[in-house]
């Protein structure tokens, strides 16, 4: 068993109790019991509109053409090849995405099974999550697992290729992983320019196919994400509804959401910058990214934040060796974020949407901006600290 010396005590007492072959056959019973979970709650949430795009798209329409408000890639509409073999095909995919988070996770933790018993808890048995991936079966899933393991390869792995392909994948599917590129290809303040360049490639090449088909309505979804209205866990959706905000329903609060991407743009290039001239690993630099993404985005749908929940995870349990699990500052400020989004999912399931109480829907938006404001300035100061990097994690040469 891989060593458990960064873990509490009771964590190693019940994975040496388990042995990893126990632990295994749990995680199968677990996976087994979301699936049905999963199938049985048939199309919820989101699922529903995925259904209508794919008919549409069987039926020879054009998704963006037809469907103006389709925010989805072409990535999505591909997927219409597995609604047409079952409804339920692409949310048994997406379900299965999320098994594969947790594979890269484990095999990135060197497969320790303390470890891997709490990122499994973290992943299957909390609200958040189990209410998103098999209950809703959000197609974010699928974009978290592409970028996750992007990352992985690219970062830990040193691989070029193959990330900038998963990548790719993602950003094809659902815009919002491209902001993360250049966090994910400069290391220390070096860029790798191989990464971008293939990555660039690929999209280009996905791009042309898709304009090759259903013309330029295609490249509609990038403007289109600029000119929606705010939403529930944005900062900018309490500012502008909540009446706690002391600028609610303000000519102020109306123009921070019309010139919201001028904000997101300001502060991802502020981010990198202090990303690369502070010389940052990419690694924290990525989930610092991801996380000021959502702090600052409008748009607050809570199946965004799979993609930075997982980040986080990762990062936290992957890099151990820097004392992550020794910091509590930061693993009480992680908790406190997750905790913000695991309420947040609770209060929206039994309350069906929220949509009944404006007031609360509107107010969730300021916890989760400052839990994430309050996160990233923890991960940003140990890293501009400047820890000692272990031989042991040392990039493995492509």
């Amino acid at each position: 068993m891989a060593s458990l010396a960064h873990e509490p005590g009771w964590l190693q007492r019940l994975a040496a109790r388990i042995g990893r072959r126990r632990m295994w056959w749990l995680f199968c019973v677990a996976w087994v019991a979301l699936i049905v979970v999963g199938l049985v709650n048939g199309p919820r949430y989101d699922y529903r509109a995925y259904m209508k795009q794919w008919a549409r798209v069987l039926a020879g329409g054009n998704p963006w053409l037809d469907d103006p408000g389709n925010v989805y890639g072409v990535g999505h509409q591909i997927l219409a090849v597995l609604f047409l073999v079952h409804p339920l095909a692409p949310k048994l995919l997406y379900i299965l995405s999320s098994f594969g988070t947790f594979l890269v996770m484990f095999d990135a933790q060197r497969r320790d099974v303390a470890i891997g018993l709490a990122t499994f808890a973290l992943l299957f048995a909390t609200p958040f999550f189990v209410i998103l991936t098999p209950m809703f079966g959000v197609e974010d899933t699928l974009v978290t697992f592409l970028t996750l393991f992007a990352v992985d390869l690219r970062i830990r792995q040193a691989q070029t290729i193959a990330p900038a392909l998963l990548l790719a994948a993602a950003v094809l599917t659902k815009v919002y992983p491209l902001a993360l590129l250049p966090f994910i290809a400069t290391d220390r303040g070096v860029i790798n320019f191989r990464f971008v360049g293939v990555f660039g490639a690929v999209m280009c090449l996905g791009l042309l196919a898709t304009v090759a088909v259903w013309g330029l309505p295609a490249l509609g979804i990038v403007p289109f994400a600029f000119v929606r209205d705010g939403k529930m866990l944005s900062i900018f959706w309490f500012l502008s509804q909540s009446g706690l905000s002391p600028i609610a329903h303000s000519t102020l609060a109306k123009a921070l959401i019309v010139w919201n991407s001028a904000v997101v743009a300001a502060v991802m290039a502020s981010l990198y910058a202090l990303h690369f001239f502070g010389k940052m690993r990419a690694l924290p630099g990525t989930v610092v990214a991801m996380l000021g993404l959502l702090a600052f985005y409008k748009v607050g749908n809570p199946q965004y934040f799979l993609c930075a929940a997982s980040l986080l995870i990762y990062f936290l349990t992957v890099d151990r060796d820097r004392g992550t699990l020794e910091d509590r500052p930061l693993l009480g400020a992680a908790a406190a974020y997750l905790v913000v989004l695991n309420v947040f999912q609770i209060w929206y399931q039994i309350s069906g949407g929220s949509v009944r109480y404006p007031e609360v829907r509107a107010f969730v938006g300021l916890p989760a901006f400052v839990t994430g404001i309050v996160l990233m300035s923890r991960i940003l100061s140990r890293e501009l600290r400047g820890r000692p990097d272990p031989v042991r994690d040392a990039p493995v040469p492509a």
